[in-house]
């Protein structure tokens, strides 16, 4: 008895210890697979690898990733940056971001370490971590005891977990986030949209397949630098022909219901 329950006991810690020491990293400045560069994600909020992102309504340059070298006191180094491109639309003490921001579920209590760069140089801003009610933690740039370059931490103490957003007080520019000790996921809610559509996406060689559509879909593909490359307006599943690349593909429903894809041919 004594030794199954040493067993047990040992099995616990470790998955304990698993647990604390996990990781999620989004590495926007070096990881040019999942974050190539772009100009935006458009006006439709997307999930990459786990993070949501929300974009504005009326311009498409939101999560645009261009070339910015940047070398943190830590020793970070990247070429790249994630473009936030504008504030989250709200000033303290609201903390749920309207526009421009980023966010993510964790199943428990962790740190949120974020790298960013002020959006201007020589100027301050600040990057927040909320859970949409709380300030978790901030940093700000050219505060008296930094410039330019800035990492900070946030620490969510919620044992059940939750929703966390990341956006700025303006434009600033994010290198990396890292999400330490608990599970994290993202997905889109209905009310990310006005209401979401059926209709799927699907890439197969050069072709993109348009398919389940169920009212008249209006469907704007664009390439990374945020040109149009086709559209139509369809109210029957199709095809279209595409080079390869990587592509964002908005759809909206008659009814106004819309629904955003990111896709590789």
């Amino acid at each position: 008895m004594k030794t199954k329950l040493l067993i047990c006991s040992m099995i616990m810690l470790m998955q304990s210890m698993i647990v604390l020491g996990q990781t999620k990293t989004w590495d926007f400045g070096n990881d040019d697979t999942t974050w190539p560069l772009s100009s935006g994600i458009g006006t439709s909020p997307i999930v990459v690898d786990n993070l949501g992102l929300y974009p504005i309504a009326t311009n498409s340059n939101f999560g645009a990733v261009t070339s910015s070298n940047a070398t943190f006191d830590d020793g970070f180094t990247a070429p790249r940056r994630f473009q936030l491109n504008g504030g989250g639309g709200v000033t303290a003490p609201v903390y749920m971001p309207t526009q421009r921001y980023l966010f993510f579920d964790v199943d428990g209590p962790c740190t949120v370490k974020v790298w960013f760069k002020t959006g201007s140089n020589g100027t301050q801003r600040t990057v927040y971590v909320t859970d949409g009610s709380n300030l978790i933690g901030e940093g700000s740039s050219n505060d008296g005891t930094n410039a330019d370059l800035v990492i900070f931490t946030a620490n969510y103490t919620s044992p059940t977990g939750g929703r966390l957003y990341v956006y700025g007080s303006s434009a600033c520019n994010l290198y990396k986030m890292e999400v330490t000790g608990a599970n994290v996921s993202a997905t889109l809610s209905n009310d990310s949209f006005t209401n979401e559509i059926a209709t799927k996406i699907y890439a197969n060689e050069n072709q993109l397949y348009i398919t389940n559509i169920e009212t008249e879909n209006t469907i704007w593909v664009y390439n990374l630098s945020g040109q149009l490359v086709k559209s139509l307006t369809t109210t029957e599943d199709t095809t279209m022909t595409l080079l390869k690349g990587f592509y964002i593909v908005n759809v909206e429903s008659s009814e106004g219901n819309k629904k955003s894809f990111k896709l590789i041919i």
